[in-house]
């Protein structure tokens, strides 16, 4: 089986819920249907990219990641050689630190037999996050691996687990797997946001009437974003720990590890739904951004790029999305003909 085969038997629907959201559900329903250096090769100096002054654009543009033009760190995940891969400690799937040539790193997914982590989705939503004018998901790219590669440059400390990596890595015919790389965001903590103390105080921030305290009002409209990003995504993966993470400061969240999301359910799945109907208070900019998210648009944004040999998102995938995203706008109307677009698109 080819990777674009084991990529495609990851579609699956949830079943129904959500009390709630049913009417929207309903009336929502009814209207939308490079060569690389030698293993012994010394590794470059670490370089943070971040401390490039050059390198740094209006953060109100378009196209940027902490600052940093997209293109500029596609263009080194897509392209830099590979010096080592580390693998992460935690979690179900495989996923490694790679080291590049110059020094700078990526996270990076190979194609895979857990069916819970299809790479390609991880591409999906950083394109879809740059549709929407957001700057949340890390650049990422397809990048293919030979084994050879994968093998040769595997970090000593990687070596124990060989025979996992060579049991769960999917290889087509060519020898290549067809991963994702992300871009290394240097240093992230976790928000708390996705524990039974967190998931209660953001719910009250998020509830028309409550307070929020002026120092978390950017959080809170980060949480909001979030919120209708991974309905849009179909991602029941993000409350289940460890799936929030921050920025160092506390100033930023970012929408990381979305592999297992872009399910074929127009309607969403039970956990998504059960959040999203929960929260009232939503951005205006995000809410005026969802009608970009059209089937031709979202065919557009996610074009195969040259030399990979798959679909970012297949046709039923992206109608999906397109279907999700007039669910949460039917919501959020009607929450505003109840309490008033001032109190419903209470963040700018």
């Amino acid at each position: 089986m080819t990777e674009l085969g084991l990529a495609a038997a990851l579609l699956a629907a949830s079943g129904l819920g959500a009390v709630r959201g049913v009417r929207y559900l309903r009336a929502t329903v009814a209207t939308e249907t490079t060569a690389t250096p030698p293993p012994t090769a010394p590794l470059g100096t670490r370089r943070d990219l971040s401390s490039l002054p050059d390198l740094r654009v209006a953060l109100e543009t378009n196209g940027t990641f902490l600052g940093m033009s997209d293109e500029l760190l596609l263009e080194r995940v897509r392209t830099q050689p590979i010096a080592r891969f580390k693998l992460n400690h935690g979690g179900s799937s495989l996923s490694f630190r790679v080291d590049f040539a110059d020094g700078s790193r990526a996270a990076w997914k190979p194609m895979q037999t857990n069916m819970q982590s299809v790479p390609r989705k991880e591409v999906a939503a950083y394109r879809l996050n740059r549709l929407l004018g957001l700057h949340a998901v890390p650049p990422a790219a397809p990048r293919a691996v030979t084994r050879d590669e994968l093998l040769e440059h595997l970090h000593p400390e990687s070596l124990v687990a060989l025979p996992r990596i060579k049991a769960e890595t999917v290889f087509g015919p060519d020898g290549r797997t067809i991963g994702t790389a992300s871009y290394w965001i240097p240093i992230i903590k976790d928000s708390g946001f996705d524990t039974p103390d967190g998931r209660k105080q953001t719910q009250a921030w998020l509830t028309i009437g409550q307070e929020i305290p002026p120092d978390r009002l950017s959080m809170a409209a980060q949480v909001s974003t979030l919120i209708v990003f991974d309905f849009l995504t179909s991602n029941p993966d993000r409350y289940s720990g460890g799936n929030m993470k921050m920025s160092e400061d506390g100033k930023q969240l970012y929408y990381m590890d979305n592999t297992m999301s872009f399910y074929v359910d127009g309607t969403g799945n039970e956990r998504n739904r059960e959040v999203l109907f929960k929260t009232q208070r939503f951005s205006r900019a995000l809410y005026e951004a969802l009608d970009r998210v059209t089937v031709a648009n979202l065919q557009r944004a996610l074009a195969e790029e040259l030399g990979t040999p798959y679909e970012i998102l297949t046709p039923a995938e992206i109608s999906a999305v397109a279907a999700r995203r007039a669910v949460v706008q039917r919501y959020i109307a009607d929450l505003i003909a109840q309490h008033g677009e001032r109190a419903v698109l209470f963040f700018p």
